[in-house]
């Protein structure tokens, strides 16, 4: 029993000093360097994709022809552009964000 609360004293203490450090300066502009790298590459990705979705797209809607009305076709871009979206507002929030316009809590 009093080994237990032991343990647990000294974790508590561990927690609490843990909280107070905070990661030296370099490191933290390490990790949002490898953060804003890694959203760049996503933002190429998308982009990549998202030209051929829509390349796709015109073929599928080429095939369907009159008869078809593009359903499938007109879906496709539209999730193509949304998706394209939702990455690039990814890298403008972060980008917002490291610049100090969104203050970060």
């Amino acid at each position: 029993m009093l080994r237990r609360s032991g343990t647990s004293l000294v974790l508590a203490g561990v927690a609490l000093l843990s909280m107070g450090a905070a990661p030296a300066p370099e490191e933290e502009r390490a990790m949002l360097e490898a953060f804003d790298q890694a959203l760049t590459a996503m933002a190429y990705a998308a982009g990549g994709l998202a030209v051929f979705a829509i390349a796709w797209a015109g073929v599928v809607l080429m095939a369907e022809g009159a008869e078809g009305r593009g359903g499938r076709a007109k879906s496709a871009v539209v999730m193509a552009v949304v998706g394209l979206v939702i990455v690039l507002s990814a890298k403008g929030i972060a980008l917002a964000l490291r610049n100090g316009l969104i203050p970060a809590l």
